[in-house]
């Protein structure tokens, strides 16, 4: 089998680089040198952004993920430097499986064209402004709101732990199928009256933020995964779940509940 292995570049993720190569030769493993399509495995080794980079780097990969946490909290990764030989053991005798996450996408409507955007985590709409910004919100074209606030977070449920659990938004098993919306900063006077709780939805349901008066055709910041992109004469923003999938390997000892609790909790 052929492996590629992505590193960042701390003393401790470099350690843990220089460990791990003559154990995946001893495996039989061939190591490549470059990331491309044919490899039968990935590895990254970091926290959780480093992996997060290394996704995006690598187009959203197809090839299993084993992700060796030298971070701090560490919700993508399945193996401590401390337990490598342990979790290559697992892997060669087929004790493990693959942990499926589907990323959450915003095509982005312009004067200009057609844009598209993905997150593992999420994506966040915001004005370019200081001031609060205006958008109308829909569901499958159903209207639900018109929104005034910072801006609105939609999240997978992955996502829920990361910026999303910060704005209080839900923890949600990344078993469930939905995305969650989250509005950031919403205004709640006699002018305005937005929602402000979090709202999980059906990932198969489209979600829809379009700009009204001052914001209507303006320009917008779209972050997806803290990567952050300007667009101008924006029409219509719409965010479902991605066709793209990537695969998380855990081995039998993975329990998502006690990862939580000891994270977070």
């Amino acid at each position: 089998m052929k492996i590629y292995v992505f590193c960042n570049l701390k003393d401790k993720s470099r350690e843990a680089y220089d460990r791990f190569i003559p154990m995946l030769k001893e495996y039989g493993y061939e190591i490549a040198g470059a990331y491309s399509e044919d490899v039968d495995l990935l590895a990254c080794i970091g926290g959780d952004g480093t992996f997060l980079s290394f996704v995006h780097k690598c187009g959203f990969p197809v090839a299993p993920i084993i992700g060796i946490n030298t971070g701090h909290l560490g919700f993508f990764q399945e193996a401590l430097p401390s337990n490598l030989r342990e979790t290559l053991d697992y892997i060669s005798k087929g004790e493990y499986q693959l942990q499926t996450i589907s990323p959450v996408q915003a095509k982005i409507v312009t004067r200009r064209g057609e844009f598209l955007r993905t997150g593992l985590n999420e994506i966040v709409v915001r004005g370019p402004y200081s001031h609060a910004s205006h958008y109308e919100i829909s569901i499958d074209n159903t209207k639900i709101q018109d929104f005034s606030g910072d801006g609105i977070l939609i999240s997978t449920p992955v996502g829920s732990t990361a910026y999303n659990y910060s704005l209080g938004g839900s923890l949600v098993s990344p078993d469930l199928d939905v995305l969650q919306l989250t509005p950031i900063a919403p205004m709640s006077t006699n002018a305005y009256r937005c929602f402000n709780s979090s709202l999980i939805l059906p990932s198969s349901e489209i979600i829809t933020i379009a700009g009204t008066g001052r914001c209507e055709g303006g320009t917008v910041l779209l972050s997806f995964d803290g990567r952050t992109h300007e667009f101008g004469g924006v029409q219509r923003i719409e965010i479902t779940r991605s066709e793209k999938e990537i695969h998380l390997i855990r081995t039998r000892a993975y329990d998502h509940w006690s990862l939580l609790s000891s994270k977070l909790l």
